[in-house]
């Protein structure tokens, strides 16, 4: 037979949440947020929202109306950026091949 177990999560408004243990889950009955506490602080799992939706408290976080991972872009150094051009603008250049037949246009463009 079946034990009847009954497994109470923490549950509040999520400004009243606090710090989940490491494994404990909380409810955020006002936002219907539900969090994991893991080593580094509560970690959401679960956000009623729509199948693609940002959730600006996830991506904003510090609510100032610019996406975390955008703001850090801003503070990077030039030095700092992967897979940059090593000469910075690109050399002028030609296509002799194609100004020589004069303007393109739309139908001679379907075929290449």
């Amino acid at each position: 037979m079946a034990l009847k177990t009954l497994i109470q999560i923490r549950r509040g408004l999520e400004s009243a949440l606090g710090t989940l243990a490491v494994g404990e889950m909380g409810y955020c009955t006002d936002t219907s947020k539900l969090y994991i506490g893991n080593s580094s602080g509560n970690m959401l799992l679960v956000s009623v929202q729509g199948v693609g939706d940002m959730i600006k408290s996830i991506y904003d976080t510090n609510n100032n109306g610019k996406v975390d991972y955008a703001q850090a872009a801003d503070s990077v150094s030039w030095a700092g950026v992967d897979g940059k051009p090593t000469v910075f603008p690109a050399a002028a250049h030609t296509h002799p091949d194609y100004l020589s037949k004069g303007p393109l246009t739309w139908n001679q463009l379907k075929g290449v």
